[in-house]
């Protein structure tokens, strides 16, 4: 009883978190690794580029703050060959960045996820901006490795009706997640004291139950946060910590469970996020790249006080 009263204790902050087709199959995720289940369907996602051609403010993928950076196909291919070792069945690949249609071996990585992963959802997350640039061998290899083509959508004009002919004349599956409203953006503060009780922020984290479960040479971390925060760290000279504890190195591991355990808990990293002061809804915009976008800034005295 104590596990399903979790479940619903977390499914609000889906429907606060996100708008989008597949919000049925995010609560069935996370259904999944509370309950520790077998799945084809929990995802773990894996840039491929660093860097993006939005620029969107307070980008939790710190995106817009990173520098220019192209993922090697063999190291993709070495993390995915030890991910598939310890599960071929449960595991799921998001392959996204940044912007991912920046590489220019994109679609190298849809033949080597489709090699270590023949029967799962290897999906492509991408904002559809370029999708109307890319060149027929694109289209070809996503049908021929079955990938799912995931438009994360922004208040940005897209040509929605020239994407999804493209798609359906290539038989390739598509769709639009997120809403083009500007009041579309979350953010979890980062409380760069490190201050925060690890507990209370995981417990409260929007995005501590699996969603953006992140493969970063050889590491499996339990949020994009933690496994990107050196782009903050190095861009604004800040040193928030990421030690061994939060993350779990797949290549020490003997089996999916060690993961799955893992996942389900806070770890030490959690101390610098405010998650009481998580804020939905906010209106997307073009980054400044001033560290205010991603902090917890204190509250601003009355005028005259």
């Amino acid at each position: 009883m104590r596990v399903i009263l979790t479940f619903f204790k977390d499914i609000p902050v889906l429907f606060r978190t996100y708008v989008s087709p597949q919000i049925l199959h995010d609560i069935y995720q996370l259904i999944v690794i509370k309950a520790k289940r077998l799945t084809g369907l929990f995802p773990v996602e894996v840039h491929v580029t660093e860097h993006c051609n939005l620029n969107c403010k307070g980008c939790n993928h710190f995106s817009s703050i990173a520098e220019e950076g192209f993922l090697e196909p063999a190291q993709f291919e070495k993390d995915l060959a030890r991910l598939a070792e310890l599960s071929k069945n449960y595991f799921s690949i998001k392959i996204l960045g940044g912007e991912p249609l920046l590489h220019p071996q994109i679609t190298d990585f849809f033949d080597i996820a489709r090699k270590h992963f023949p029967s799962t959802v290897v999906q492509l997350t991408t904002n559809g901006i370029l999708l109307l640039k890319q060149p027929e061998s694109f289209w070809l290899s996503c049908k021929k490795n079955k990938i799912t083509v995931s438009v994360s959508q922004y208040p940005v004009k897209l040509d929605k009706k020239g994407i999804k002919a493209l798609a359906k004349a290539h038989d390739v599956k598509l769709i639009f997640n997120g809403t083009t409203a500007e009041e579309r953006m979350c953010k979890i503060p980062l409380d760069i004291s490190g201050s925060q009780n690890m507990k209370k922020s995981h417990r409260k984290c929007p995005i501590s139950w699996g969603c953006c479960v992140t493969l970063r040479d050889g590491r499996l971390y339990t949020c994009c946060i933690v496994a990107h925060i050196k782009f903050f760290n190095d861009y604004f000279k800040q040193n928030l910590e990421v030690c061994a504890d939060d993350y779990v190195d797949i290549y020490k591991v003997s089996g999916k469970g060690e993961i799955i355990d893992f996942l389900e808990k806070p770890f030490p990293f959690c101390r610098y996020c405010a998650t009481s002061k998580t804020s939905f809804a906010q209106r997307w915009g073009h980054s400044q790249k001033n560290i205010n976008e991603w902090i917890d800034t204190p509250a601003r005295p009355p005028a005259g006080g």
